[in-house]
């Protein structure tokens, strides 16, 4: 026996991943579907169209057997292969994922899945989170490309008909309406206002996207190299007001709909829609899709609390909602109330024109640098960026249900980074949430209460941001106001970042189509028991009635699977109670 003990190579990501997927095809293809060999026991599966025609997601083996045995039993998966680009993914010192992406088919589609592989105790690799995702349908070719045609011209009448008719033109309205117009349904888009774009025109002048520039595009069309790694909101406006006219998309502005019926014997809408300086023109439609969105960009009224002695202050307060620009603005002592993105920007614009500037924190807020945004969207840090349908891919490969898993904090493989930004503004008496209410859950699930840093931290732990935390208003005063703990600020202006009314889409569906419509749809916007925000962008309980929501993120990505289920429906791919496949 040889004196020198030997030891095997460890193998690659790239090898182990492959030894996984040979276990997963065969548990798939497996008469008793036992996946024990490719799923862990406390497993998530999130299925999005590729064997269900609804977003699902399962947590627990035993689940996940029973759930997918016959949707994939029907889909019969095949041709699988694995995409290069599989990395691992280290969350403490002792625990590392391994993440990938595999591509197969269907009998109905072409489809992608993610994979989140961690070592189980026999030191196997397994799934631990797996999301599948239909890509497109077999036999429908893609109309917007190099050589193929845009949208064909309008023809406007007084009584026209289209396939699906989006109300609103921000980013979700318009990116359904192009991943429709590229399966071949013709699509028209209603405009409140006079122009696209005006919701991000609007806003305060230093507001820009906190994602990279290769991240805040919509389908088909990327941003001009021209605006920066973070862009403007006015470049933003700028693009989505050009979008429809590089695609042709067929847009109305000044238009709003007055009348909506439907008639459920011919599944069809009939829309009385006024546009402003015309005559009303009438649209026939099978579907109807909400895209006003909700908060900020939806219309939603501003929220400024009542506070008693507001009448005597002798200064100006204004809502975020009418804040353009420090410029606009003479006054010395500002007092900024709030705690989100916002607030934040505001007290740094304020501060950076000369200002004494109090950002009054009622409540802990999250806090993340921009930099491990970028890691959150990619994984890659100081690394070449992999395309954006790549990095969408990874961005959704933890089902939001996986939150809820104190087993793992989805924020440990980014919280090291950000511990000195954390650590400074603590000692600076900001208050921050503790951790099982970090930003990823704040962001994800909560959807509200945090900020991304792009330059107020600096300014609070230098001082030139002055931080009242953790405690209420009590009353205005005639020269500032005074807090419950009975201290006092001064202030010449007061600037309330305290968010929109509770405005939620269902409330949005009655202002826009009526109480009868709004009663007949899911409870939309909150979160099912799979962590699945309810009736946005999957089946709302209406017929023929489809709601998009969200970032530029949601809009580019989820826009397509509400597109595919659309044109599903319009194949007869789809059982009498919509909820299995059927073949065509």
């Amino acid at each position: 026996m040889s004196d020198v003990e030997t030891f095997s190579a460890p193998l690659s990501a790239e090898a182990i991943s492959s030894a996984w997927l040979s276990a997963l095809i065969c548990d798939l293809s497996s008469p008793s579907f036992i996946l024990e060999r490719s799923f862990t026991n406390d497993s998530y599966w999130r299925d999005l169209l590729a064997f269900t025609p609804d977003f699902r997601t399962l947590h627990a083996l035993p689940k996940i057997q029973q759930f997918f045995s016959a949707p994939v039993a029907f889909a019969r998966p095949s041709q699988f292969r694995l995409l290069p680009g599989v990395r691992h993914r280290r969350i403490s010192p002792t625990r590392t994922f391994i993440q990938g992406i595999i591509q197969f088919h269907t009998v109905m589609a072409q489809c992608t899945g993610v994979f989140t592989l961690t070592q189980s105790e026999d030191s196997s690799w397994k799934a631990w989170s797996f999301v599948t995702m239909m890509d497109r349908l077999s036999g429908v070719v893609d109309r917007f490309g190099v050589h193929t045609p845009l949208c064909r011209p309008a023809e406007w009448n007084t009584t026209m008909d289209y396939t699906a008719v989006v109300v609103g033109a921000g980013q979700c309205g318009l990116s359904v309406a192009a991943r429709l117009e590229n399966l071949g349904i013709s699509t028209l888009v209603l405009e409140r206002s006079g122009a696209i774009g005006d919701s991000w025109r609007s806003r305060y002048e230093s507001l820009e996207t906190n994602t990279p520039r290769a991240f805040n595009h919509l389908p088909f069309v990327t941003f001009p190299e021209g605006c920066g790694k973070y862009t403007p909101c006015r470049d933003v406006a700028d693009y989505l007001e050009n979008y429809p006219r590089i695609l042709g998309l067929h847009v109305v502005t000044l238009a709003h709909i007055s009348a909506a019926s439907y008639d459920a014997s011919s599944s069809t809408w009939t829309l009385t829609i006024s546009i402003s300086g015309k005559t009303c023109i009438t649209v026939t439609t099978r579907h109807l899709i909400g895209a006003t969105g909700v908060g900020t960009m939806g219309g939603a009224l501003p929220f400024t609390p009542s506070i008693p002695g507001k009448s005597s202050f002798i200064g100006s307060i204004v809502h975020s909602s009418e804040y353009k620009s420090s410029s606009c603005f003479s006054a010395q002592k500002v007092v900024v109330v709030g705690g989100g993105c916002s607030a934040h920007d505001i007290a740094q614009d304020m501060a950076n024109h000369g200002s004494q500037t109090v950002l009054v924190q009622r409540s802990p807020t999250a806090v993340v640098s921009r930099q491990t945004i970028d890691r959150l969207l990619t994984g890659y840090v100081g690394q070449d960026l992999p395309p954006t349908e790549i990095a969408d891919r990874f961005y959704v490969a933890l089902p939001l249900s996986t939150l809820r898993n104190s087993q793992y904090n989805a924020m440990e493989m980014h919280a090291h980074i950000d511990q000195d930004l954390r650590d400074n503004l603590s000692r600076n008496g900001y208050l921050l949430p503790g951790p099982e209410d970090n930003f990823l859950h704040r962001l994800s699930v909560r959807r509200g209460g945090f900020y991304i840093d792009r330059g107020c931290a600096k300014l609070i732990t230098s001082g030139k941001i002055t931080v009242k935390s953790g405690h209420e208003i009590s009353h205005f005063t005639p020269t500032g106001m005074v807090f419950d703990d009975g201290s006092r600020v001064m202030a010449d202006l007061v600037i309330f970042a305290t968010g929109y009314s509770k405005t939620t889409i269902k409330q949005v569906a009655e202002s826009l189509f009526g109480p009868q419509v709004a009663d007949a749809v899911h409870d939309l916007g909150g979160w099912d028991s799979d962590c699945e925000l309810a009736g946005v962008w999957r089946p709302t309980g209406h017929d023929g009635l489809w709601f998009a929501e969200g970032d530029l993120f949601a809009a580019r990505f989820y826009s397509q699977f509400l597109a595919l289920q659309i044109m599903m429906r319009e194949m007869g791919l789809l059982s009498p109670d919509q909820r299995t496949y059927v073949q065509c």
